[in-house]
């Protein structure tokens, strides 16, 4: 293999341009890589963060569900003994 490249000037010129726009696109190329791994860490970021509050939600509507349970248990014992007291006056 020779140890020397001939070429023209217009050739080398030619190989110049497209290794520049070559260069140019990687550079591109990588600054949108860069972008889209930023935005996928945000996106997980929000997502984590999403998970969490729903968990918190999820719990505090358990929680809201059992206590309204109670609410309505004691709501109606109170009325069955309402009634019962009522009964009783009514007919002592």
């Amino acid at each position: 293999m020779p140890e020397r490249i001939t070429l023209d000037r217009k050739e080398f010129e030619a190989f110049i341009k497209d290794n520049q726009a070559l260069v140019a696109n990687s550079e591109q190329l990588m600054k949108k890589i860069d972008e889209l791994e930023n935005n996928n860490r945000q996106l997980r970021e929000e997502l984590t963060s999403t998970r969490t509050k729903l968990s918190s939600l999820e719990t505090n509507s358990s929680d809201n569900s059992r206590q309204a349970e109670d609410t309505i248990k004691n709501a109606r014992d109170t009325i069955a003994r309402i009634i019962r007291e009522t009964d009783k006056r009514l007919t002592d």
